[in-house]
This record gives C-alpha cells, sequence and structure tokens, in this order.
C-alpha cells in the first residue's frame, strides 16, 4: 500500500519586535543596519529614506521592506507629524531571503500593487496586537500573523513567476552580499574610527573572499547592477548626506572624512548623484528646518 507523507520543514523565523509612533516635524533617526528585515508602513505624513543604493519617499498609506543589514537613515517630512509603524522580521531559509532581497529592495509597496490590500490589512493587524504584556496564546498569535505576512510577500513573487531561484544564484547573491557588507564595514571604520581617513581599498577587499576581481565585478553587475567601485561611491555619497545633516556640519570635514583629494572633487561627486551640490543641500537642510 502506497503511502505519502507530508515533509519535515525546519524553516525558522524571528520576530526582532515592532513599534507604532508619532514623532513630530523634523524628526530623523540616524543611519543604521539590522540583522533583519524592515516593514515600514506609514500613517501619516510622509518619510523620506536614504539608502546606500538610493532614496525613497513614502506617502501615507504605502509600505516598504528594507533588506537585511541595508543601511538607512530616515526623516519626516513636512513640517508636520508622522505615523507610522515599522517590525522587524528574519528567516534562516537562504532562497527566501535572497527572494525577498532581490524583489523587495528599493521598492514602494503602494495602491496600485496586487498584494497592497492583503498587506496593509496585515499590518494593521499586527499594530493591533500591540499591548503591554503578551501571554502564550499573543505570542503564538502574533507568530502566525508574521507568517501569514511573509506568505504574502511569496505568494506575490510565485504568482508573478520570480519564485523559482537557483542554488547558485542563492550563493552567488550571499557572496556578493557579503562583499557589500565588508565594503560598508571598510568605510564605517575610516569614517567614524581612523586617524587619518584613507580610500577603502576595494581590490583588498575582494582579495580576502578569494575570488578574483573580474569575478567580483561579474557579481555585482549581476545583483547590484554597477560595479564595486561604484557601489562604494554611491555608499560613501550616502553617508555624506548622513553626515551632512548633522549640527554645525562642513563641507570641508565631510569631504575630509570621506577620504576625497578635495572639497571640490567631493563637491563634483555630489552634485553629479544628487543634481545639487553640498552647499546648495546645507541651504535646503536649513530652511527646512526654520520654516
Amino acid at each position: 500500500m502506497a503511502i505519502d507523507y507530508l515533509p519535515v520543514i525546519n524553516t525558522h523565523f524571528t520576530l526582532f519586535g515592532g513599534h507604532l509612533e508619532t514623532v513630530p516635524a523634523g524628526w530623523q533617526w540616524p543611519a543604521e543596519e539590522h540583522p533583519a528585515f524592515e516593514l515600514m508602513y506609514i500613517l501619516k505624513g510622509r518619510q523620506r529614506t536614504i539608502t546606500e543604493t538610493g532614496e525613497l519617499v513614502l506617502q501615507a498609506g504605502e509600505l516598504t521592506i528594507i533588506p537585511i543589514e541595508t543601511r538607512h537613515a530616515n526623516y519626516a517630512l513636512d513640517h508636520r507629524p508622522m505615523t507610522y509603524f515599522c517590525m522587524h522580521f528574519n528567516l534562516d531559509d537562504p532562497a527566501l531571503r535572497y527572494l525577498l532581497i532581490r524583489e523587495y529592495a528599493g521598492r514602494i509597496i503602494t495602491p496600485q500593487d496586487a498584494l497592497y490590500p492583503r498587506l496593509k490589512r496585515q499590518a494593521e493587524q499586527l499594530m493591533a496586537m500591540i499591548g503591554p504584556d503578551y501571554n502564550l496564546a499573543d505570542q503564538l498569535d502574533l507568530q502566525v500573523s508574521v507568517i501569514d505576512l511573509i506568505m504574502t510577500l511569496v505568494k506575490d513573487l510565485k504568482a508573478a513567476g520570480k519564485f523559482t531561484p537557483q542554488a547558485a544564484d542563492v550563493d552567488q547573491f550571499m557572496l556578493c552580499h557579503q562583499l557589500a557588507s565588508d565594503l560598508k564595514a571598510q568605510l564605517d571604520y575610516q569614517v567614524y574610527h581612523a586617524a587619518v581617513p584613507q580610500q577603502p581599498s576595494v581590490a583588498r577587499i575582494i582579495a580576502k573572499r578569494n575570488i578574483s576581481q573580474s569575478y567580483a565585478l561579474k557579481l555585482f553587475q549581476k545583483y547590484y547592477h554597477e560595479s564595486p567601485q561604484q557601489y562604494l561611491i554611491n555608499l560613501k555619497l550616502a553617508t555624506a548626506k548622513e553626515l551632512l545633516r548633522q549640527p554645525r556640519a562642513r563641507i570641508n570635514a565631510v569631504s575630509a572624512k570621506l577620504a576625497y583629494t578635495a572639497p571640490s572633487h567631493f563637491t563634483r561627486e555630489f552634485k553629479k548623484h544628487f543634481g545639487q551640490t553640498p552647499s546648495a543641500y546645507l541651504r535646503d537642510l536649513k530652511e527646512n528646518r526654520t520654516n
């Protein structure tokens, strides 16, 4: 007699908590990265999120998924209070992590997306579960709700025909992701700890992973659509914006921290990337703070 069995499943996920918060006009949160995905849902106001690969402006009612270990800084816009909900989660299946990073990085989920109604409803369900105490039944209910939300993301990928990752793709992406993390760590050291900041060596960082420069270039072109050097430049310029937002920031000091050969070089790259000079960016910041 033939017997059919259910599979043995040993995939784990972790909820690292979440919170609902209303912040004042002008609120900002310094650049950070998490060992988890972050779901952001804006309820009132608008939020600018600056990541190492670009900027997002989220309107009220919109959501985004910030991938694992993606540096990002958040700012409230429009000179009015902003209300948002955020939740951090992770899962140990590398293929699922790969798919979520590949398909949702830099994406704003709006009412025009098919998954929006269900994802919004699930986020609001999780918000309604926030309380002072959680018994075992509450914790199990939270786990089911988070799994349900993850399944909404996964089913959206399946419906779009984007749920067939190859093992080689997963391994290559994780190696590329590790290289990107190495570049971020080296830049952080140079900016925040080195007595005399120096330009991070992309070639040296790649060599430590025991791969060739050409293979690293192939990986970055495939998964980030740019070279490792351009990725580092974009990362430096995102860091520059964060440094310029600090009180009493000076362009020459920021240029030196980022190991530019001269402030004029920094100004050219900043303008090329953002469409305005660092001086104009500082003027805009000052005007926004006083209005």
